[in-house]
């Protein structure tokens, strides 16, 4: 009995006094560097492309007016030294609701008629959020001269484009491309294209063109673009040396021709006068510019084009007005 009532009355065990450490916050780790759509082929050599000036001769008067957000219509009227030279057209665009990237918006539809009867229509839709659908057509006199459909897949890594240009399943004629973009880092981009077109003045009826494609961006200052084939090579080099100076070089060269061409280009911008100037020269001593100037503050765009070929001793001069 005394061992059981001794055993009762044992004092009670002293608490744990171990230090329990504070809770840690869990270390961050670096985020990952995603990468990043590389953009379609079609956009490869964009960034040199842009530098090149659009150039027009005569006179040209264009005329932008908004019925609404989502529907515009345009005025156009170029008055050449003859007849041929001279056109009007109509235009008229419609921009959709669903915003699909930063200034992208989907549906959107574009048209122009003349007088003549040739209309241009254009169509892009982006029916899921990778897919991305365009269909464009030529009609000369209200016949059927071009249509071109083109189906875009963007993967988070890689672009899948199928166009196909004038297409005949009757006849078995047409151009068909295929072309993929992928992007090993967020620098460096490499695909490939497959050209192949069917026709009876081909020889052997048909034709097929393999294209290496490739893309470096350095200090997001400098890119280059290359296409290389067997039958020829096209190298873009662009250069950003400011927010208003960016320079670009378009290297062409054809096997079939023995014949190389490059080109030199630039824009250059004056903010406080509102002018943007573009220009290009290239080894024929070709020489384009054009200039535009923002009439503030009124929404008028003065434009001049100039076109020189020593080779043709011909000079062409063009004045634009823009409203709107």
């Amino acid at each position: 009995m005394g061992n059981v009532h001794a055993s009762s009355n044992l004092p009670p065990m002293p608490p744990n006094t171990t230090p329990i450490p504070p809770p840690t916050t869990p270390q961050k780790l670096p985020p990952e560097n995603r990468i990043e759509n590389p953009g379609s082929v079609e956009e490869l050599h964009k960034k040199c492309k842009e530098l090149f000036p659009m150039t027009f001769e005569g006179i040209r008067l264009v005329i932008n007016k908004g019925l609404s957000n989502h529907f515009f219509v345009s005025h156009s009227l170029l008055i050449g030294s003859t007849s041929q030279t001279s056109n009007y057209k109509f235009g008229s665009t419609f921009v959709g609701t669903n915003q699909v990237g930063p200034g992208d918006f989907s549906p959107l539809l574009i048209g122009d008629i003349d007088p003549r009867g040739n209309i241009s229509t254009n169509v892009n839709v982006q029916p899921w959020d990778n897919v991305k659908i365009k269909l464009n057509t030529q009609f000369q006199e209200f016949k059927t001269t071009g249509i071109q459909t083109t189906a875009e897949y963007r993967a988070n890594r890689y672009t899948a484009t199928l166009c196909l240009v004038n297409p005949d399943l009757f006849n078995y004629t047409g151009i068909y491309i295929s072309q993929y973009l992928y992007a090993l880092n967020n620098k460096t981009s490499v695909g490939a294209e497959i050209i192949h077109q069917r026709s009876p003045q081909i020889p052997n009826g048909h034709i097929t063109v393999f294209n290496v494609l490739g893309r470096y961006i350095y200090d997001d200052a400098t890119t280059i673009s290359t296409t290389l084939s067997f039958t020829g090579l096209q190298c873009c080099y662009h250069f950003k040396a400011s927010e208003q100076l960016q320079f670009g070089v378009d290297l062409e060269g054809s096997l079939l021709q023995r014949d190389i061409n490059a080109t030199f280009a630039y824009q250059a911008q004056i903010p406080k006068s509102d002018i943007n100037i573009k220009g290009s020269i290239d080894r024929k001593w070709n020489v384009s510019t054009t200039l535009e100037k923002r009439l503030h503050p009124m929404p008028f765009t003065f434009a001049l084009s100039t076109m020189f070929s020593p080779a043709k001793h011909q000079l062409r001069m063009g004045v634009g007005f823009l409203v709107g």
